[in-house]
C-alpha cells in the first residue's frame, strides 16, 4: 500500500482500490467519482483508519458505515457517496484486525472491541446520528447501538447471530470448517486463538458477488481474502458476550436484506430480526448477493437507506 506523509498505508492509489473501483464501474456501473478523505485516530492503542465523505453543504447527519467480517470500510464506499450527495456526512472506519487499521501491539484480536468502537464513533458524530451495517456488521451496528440511548437509527443488511452455533457454521466457507472450529474453541482454544487463517479459507468469498471477476478480487486481495486473521478472532465472535442480551434498540431498525444471498439467506437474519421488540421494517430486495451490487437491488438498497434517512430527518425538524 502507498505511504502517506507520515508513514501509515493509504487505499488512495494502491492496487487494491484502483482495481475494486474498475470493477464496480465496469461490471456494475457504480462509477466512484470522489474519494473519500482518510484520517487516523487513536482508539485504546489501535491507530484506527477512517474515511470521510462530506456533502457539499452542512450536514444533515451522520451515517457510520460498518463493515463485516471479510472486508473493509472502503469497500462501502460506493454505497456512502449516494448518502453524501444526499446531504449526510459519511465516516467509514476500518475495525481492528481489518483493512488498513493498525492494531496495538500485542493485540488479543477480539471481536468485542468492534460494537464499543463504533459506539464511541458514533457518540461524537454530529447528529442525527444512524449506523449501517453489511454481513457481520449488521449485529455489530446492533449492538453499538443498544448502548447509545440517543441514537436516531439501525440500518442493516444481515443480523448474523454469531453466538449461535448453527448461524457460525451456515456462515462458514463449509459445514464441516464451522463443526470443526466450534468443536476446537470449546476443547482446544490454546490451538486455535494463535492460528492464522487467511479469510479465503473460513469464508465463502465468491458468494460475496454473482460477478466472476469480482469474486477472484475478493479471494485474492491482500486486504480481504489473503489476509491472515487470528483464530481467536472468530472465538471471540461466536463467544461474544454482549452488554445486553436482549433485542431490544433505543430507535428504529430497518432490515435491507438481499434476496440472492447465498452466503447467509434472509430466513438467518429474520430469527433475529423477528425477535426485536422495537420499531423496525423488514424489505427484502428483489436480487443481490452478500454485497449487493447487482440491479435492481442496488437501487433498492439505496433508495431504502435514503427513505430511512428522509424519515430520520423529519423527525429532528419536528423536534426543533
Amino acid at each position: 500500500m502507498p505511504k502517506t506523509k507520515d508513514h501509515r498505508p493509504s487505499y488512495t492509489g494502491s492496487a487494491s482500490w484502483t482495481k475494486f473501483k474498475s470493477l464496480m464501474e465496469s461490471r456494475f456501473g457504480h462509477a466512484i467519482e470522489h474519494e473519500p478523505e482518510e484520517s487516523w485516530f487513536d482508539w485504546r492503542g489501535h491507530q484506527i483508519h477512517l474515511d470521510a465523505l462530506s456533502p457539499a453543504a452542512a450536514s444533515r447527519g451522520t451515517l457510520i458505515l460498518v463493515h463485516g467480517a471479510g472486508g473493509h470500510g472502503r469497500l462501502l464506499t460506493p454505497l456512502g457517496a449516494s448518502v453524501a450527495e444526499r446531504g449526510w456526512k459519511v465516516l467509514a472506519p476500518d475495525l481492528p484486525g481489518y483493512g488498513l487499521t493498525i492494531t496495538r501491539p500485542n493485540w488479543l484480536a477480539d471481536y468485542g472491541e468492534w460494537p464499543e468502537l463504533v459506539a464511541d464513533l458514533a457518540a461524537q458524530a454530529d447528529g442525527p446520528v444512524v449506523l449501517l451495517g453489511m454481513s457481520v456488521g449488521g449485529m455489530t451496528a446492533f449492538r453499538a447501538a443498544q448502548m447509545l440511548p440517543s441514537l436516531s437509527g439501525v440500518i442493516a443488511t444481515n443480523l448474523l447471530d454469531m453466538s449461535d452455533p448453527a448461524t457460525f457454521q451456515a456462515a462458514a466457507r463449509w459445514p464441516w470448517l464451522g463443526a470443526l472450529s466450534l468443536a476446537l474453541m470449546k476443547r482446544a482454544p490454546w490451538l486455535m486463538d494463535p492460528m492464522p487463517i487467511p479469510l479465503k479459507l473460513v469464508t465463502p468469498l465468491a458468494a460475496m458477488t454473482s460477478d466472476p471477476r469480482l469474486q477472484t478480487w475478493f479471494k485474492t486481495d491482500p486486504l480481504i481474502g489473503a489476509r491472515l486473521v487470528k483464530g481467536r478472532f472468530f472465538r471471540s465472535l461466536h463467544q461474544y458476550d454482549p452488554p445486553r442480551r436482549d433485542l431490544a434498540l433505543p430507535c428504529p431498525l430497518l432490515l435491507l436484506h438481499p434476496g440472492a444471498d447465498e452466503w447467509t439467506p434472509t430466513e438467518v437474519s429474520r430469527t433475529v430480526f423477528d425477535r426485536v421488540p422495537s420499531a423496525k421494517q423488514f424489505q427484502e430486495l428483489s436480487n443481490g448477493s452478500h454485497m449487493p451490487a447487482e440491479a435492481p437491488a442496488w437501487h433498492e438498497l439505496r433508495d431504502g437507506i435514503l427513505g430511512f434517512l428522509a424519515e430520520i430527518e423529519q423527525k429532528a425538524a419536528m423536534a426543533v
